[in-house]
């Protein structure tokens, strides 16, 4: 029977087809190839996940004007499912700029920046990092002015839908049960607030991006820093439940009055959360489990 050994051959054909880039697109440099080993790794190591590259993760530019088009690597198009933000410090990602030389490419830029830009030129465009405009003259990468145009939006940890700037107000939702809701930043959708038994404060948080089914969570406000684990309420369900312990601390700290709190998802910032009706909405959604100070 000669049959069976057509297989290997067919996998390995599969396989060659797969590695290949797509028809039309040019392979990506190995500079850029072992950027995403590393990343893939890394983000592996924090969630056990591999990343999703978004589009904003390379972007190509005419840099030098040799007709080969030049490369901006801006991590925060990285989404490392279940750990947000795990490269950056902040609002501040690494960013790398690639510019093609003869036999490859020469990377020019190295840091961390808070928003990326490329704004085209009558010769060459220039990357607007920040708040500085840089381009390549030749022989080195330099600040020029800056050219006209919005500035770059702030990095957006865990790609599109993510947030850093503090959403709108809290709201009490009457329906079934009274429930304080609030939208929060980076990969945390939503926190909710309620009352399961007269007296069993409940904390619910929603994410964007696939978690672990253990999370621990940071809140930082008023000179205030708590930490607390939630975990996944039920497998059928994509919500996670501070511990008993945490949920009644939460719910103190969000209805104390400060005008915003700052969130980390186990260690990695995600900005900040808006509180603006918070206190109310959170005193009349726990009213009847948790006794809270007067303001």
């Amino acid at each position: 029977m000669r049959r069976p050994r057509l297989l290997p051959a067919l996998l390995a054909l599969l396989l060659t087809g797969l590695d290949a880039p797509a028809r039309g697109q040019p392979a990506e440099p190995p500079e850029i190839e072992q950027l995403k080993r590393e990343l893939t790794q890394g983000c592996l190591a924090r969630s056990g996940q591999p990343p999703v590259f978004g589009p904003d993760f390379l972007r190509r530019a005419n840099l030098s004007p040799d007709g080969v088009p030049d490369l901006v690597v801006d991590v925060a198009g990285v989404n490392c499912l279940g750990a947000a933000g795990a490269f950056c410090r902040g609002a501040a990602c690494p960013v790398q700029v690639f510019v093609s030389v003869p036999g490859g490419y020469r990377r020019v830029f190295d840091g961390f920046v808070e928003g990326v830009a490329i704004r085209p030129g009558p010769e060459r465009d220039v990357v607007v990092l920040g708040n500085r405009a840089m381009a390549w003259d030749g022989n080195r990468f330099v600040q020029v002015a800056m050219p006209p145009g919005p500035p770059p939006s702030p990095p957006q940890h865990g790609g599109a839908g993510a947030a850093l700037a503090a959403p709108g107000a809290w709201r009490l939702e009457a329906q079934g049960r009274a429930t304080a809701a609030g939208e929060g930043p980076g990969q945390l959708r939503r926190l909710a607030l309620f009352c399961d038994g007269p007296l069993n404060p409940i904390v619910e948080a929603e994410f964007r991006s696939p978690m672990p089914a253990r999370v621990e969570i940071a809140f930082e406000a008023g000179g205030q820093r708590l930490a607390a684990t939630f975990l996944r309420h039920t497998p059928l369900e994509p919500v996670w439940r501070a511990d008993a312990q945490g949920a009644p601390e939460i719910a103190r700290l969000l209805a104390g009055g400060a005008g915003a709190v700052e969130i980390a998802l186990d260690g990695f910032p995600q900005g900040a959360m808006g509180l603006e009706g918070a206190a109310a909405a959170i005193r009349a959604a726990l009213s009847r489990c948790l006794r809270l100070p007067a303001r």
